[in-house]
């Protein structure tokens, strides 16, 4: 018992040295961890959060109403109104317009937000960009090699271009160009209809050409995605069935479209703060 306490004695001084040293690591750690690490995260989701309550009824309004469009256009295409009828033709544009600038606007308000902290997040970004997928990569036609494939693209970057000029300057900030002042700057400035020229190409030869067809056809089907997934962070939505995979032209196409849908019905858990659980499936 003497040796004990005659170690005790001689080491006091070291384990105090020890223990202040361990101590401030650790409590230096926790400060990181806390400060540096949970509430920058616990800020980034709340900025977003925000960000996309502000945002989700116009992004789910524009998205449905596009989507109604790509549908109207794929089973009245043997009508070939888009390629005859300036409304038509107009309207669809708009339609695209619309959804591209809020795409465009949410993209601003976030900036650096990291959306993707969180599995909502994720999901939602992917539905945003879901119809860049199907209209401007290679992702639903990597099994094949024909170079019309490239050929039938819409550039990303000409997409956030139609956002932008579909942007006006309010005085209570920034909103999304009306149909009537669409069809006159559309009509009457060149520059301006410059920047949709590649769509505009590319559904006057949708009834033509296979990929483009099946690009339309699978950008739709994002969109509904996408619908489904804001309905459900509102607490609402009837799980509308998604439209024309029947009218595919490539049947891998198809398969890849079916493996989406089945992983999305899965993975619709993201509610906002609040919602109602009667609007969970």
């Amino acid at each position: 018992m003497g040796w004990l306490t005659d170690s005790f004695e001689q080491y006091s001084v070291a384990w105090i040295v020890i223990s202040a040293f361990v101590g401030g690591v650790i409590g230096s750690a926790t400060k990181f961890l806390f400060e540096d690490v949970f509430r920058p995260r616990l800020g980034l989701r709340r900025d977003a959060k925000a960000v996309l309550t502000r945002f989700t009824t116009p992004l789910m309004r524009s998205s449905e109403t596009l989507e109604r469009q790509i549908n109207n256009f794929v089973l009245n295409v043997d009508e070939d109104w888009y390629r005859t009828t300036d409304y038509y033709r107009l309207s669809t544009l708009y339609s695209f317009a619309e959804y591209l600038a809020w795409v465009r606007l949410i993209e601003r308000r976030l900036g650096f937000i990291a959306i993707e902290h969180s599995h909502g997040g994720r999901r939602l970004d992917e539905g945003i960009n879901g119809l860049f997928r199907a209209m401007s990569s290679f992702h639903y036609f990597r099994w094949t090699d024909d170079e019309a494939v490239e050929r039938s693209t819409v550039p990303r970057r000409l997409f956030t271009a139609m956002g932008e000029v579909s942007i006006v300057r309010q005085d209570g900030g920034d909103a999304v160009l009306e149909f009537s002042d669409f069809c006159v700057r559309y009509v009457n400035d060149q520059q301006f209809r410059r920047w949709f020229r590649e769509l505009d190409e590319f559904l006057a030869a949708v009834p033509d050409e296979p990929f483009r067809w099946d690009r339309l056809i699978a950008a739709g089907a994002n969109l509904r995605i996408l619908v489904r997934l804001l309905e459900r962070s509102a607490g609402v939505g009837h799980d509308q069935r998604i439209a024309n995979l029947d009218r595919l032209r490539h049947e891998q196409v198809r398969a890849i479209l079916d493996e989406e849908l089945a992983d999305s019905t899965r993975s619709l858990t993201w509610r906002r703060p609040g919602a109602s659980k009667q609007g969970r499936r």
